[in-house]
């Protein structure tokens, strides 16, 4: 059979339309936090951090036996609402350079990180510590998101 320049154009449009509509169908199905975020810990496209859902991604990470106790999470939910809302404040400052904007970025999360440490077990605070650092794991780092890094080579 033999294809006219008209019917490879039309096949072409028609896939091409059913594989937009597929990717729009499939972005109107995502849940609103999005996948890689349960709870709604992440940021940026996901939708904005809240405090609840870094309570939630703290209470998966560290698993039944270690989870935050209801006195904890009424005193780490007040220190997260902070840390947002002045991470929030911060993002919308556009007077203020990026390089100064990462060393106020990390001065809030310390700041945040030091009121926790207070309030959670050393071993809840362990596995707090790395999420706190990373956003809620909005950004996987430079090695593969949360993976620890490659060992050294041996020494000849």
């Amino acid at each position: 059979m033999k294809l006219t320049k008209t019917m490879l154009v039309a096949a072409l449009v028609a896939c091409s339309l059913f594989v937009c509509s597929t990717a729009v169908l499939a972005q109107a199905d995502a849940p609103a936090g999005g996948a890689a975020a349960p709870g709604g810990a992440g940021g940026g496209a996901r939708g904005p951090m809240t405090s609840d859902g870094l309570i939630k991604r703290f209470q998966t990470s560290l698993g039944e036996t270690n989870k935050l106790t209801d006195d904890e999470i009424t005193k780490v939910k007040p220190v997260l609402d902070d840390m947002i809302k002045k991470q929030a404040d911060l993002r919308a400052d556009t007077t203020i350079a990026q390089a100064d904007k990462r060393t106020k970025r990390t001065a809030i999360t310390t700041e945040a990180s030091d009121a926790l440490k207070a309030i959670v077990t050393a071993d809840q605070f362990k596995v707090i510590q790395p999420l706190l650092q990373r956003g809620g794991g909005r950004r996987g780092g430079g090695n593969g998101g949360g993976t620890p890094p490659p060992a050294a080579p041996p020494q000849t």
